[in-house]
């Protein structure tokens, strides 16, 4: 039940997070396929064709941030998880990613190692 099913989009600019999301991510028993997008117009493409289950979202982005996406994504796939990741902790970031429907907000700098744990959380959510 618990085998390889997830399918996981992050969605950041920065290379060196993306790799390194990878590799933690790609540890994971419960994650089948992982893609990367580096902006809110590549990533509004993906979740169309590729269907994640969970949305990895940084707050700054090009083009558009990721709170629009976190916005698009609550509205029209609402039963993909939303994880915020960011440099941003305030208190007003996470009211509005809160009030938008994510479902976790993570400081980067401090709390990075908890997202194998947030992502595991999740594989009961797909067969």
């Amino acid at each position: 039940m618990k085998n390889k099913h997830l399918k996981v989009l992050i969605v950041d600019d920065a290379l060196l997070v993306t790799e390194r999301l990878t590799k933690i991510i790609e540890e994971l028993s419960c994650v089948k396929e992982i893609v990367i997008a580096a902006g809110y117009y590549q990533a509004v493409f993906l979740l169309k064709s590729f269907k994640p289950d969970i949305a990895l979202l940084d707050i700054h982005l090009p083009e558009k941030n990721g709170i629009d996406l976190l916005e698009y994504i609550k509205k029209n796939y609402p039963g993909i998880k939303a994880v915020m990741l960011t440099n941003q902790t305030s208190d007003n970031y996470k009211i509005i990613c809160r009030n938008l429907g994510s479902d976790h907000f993570v400081d980067k700098s401090s709390e990075f190692e908890n997202i194998p744990t947030i992502i595991e959380s999740y594989s009961g959510i797909t067969a």
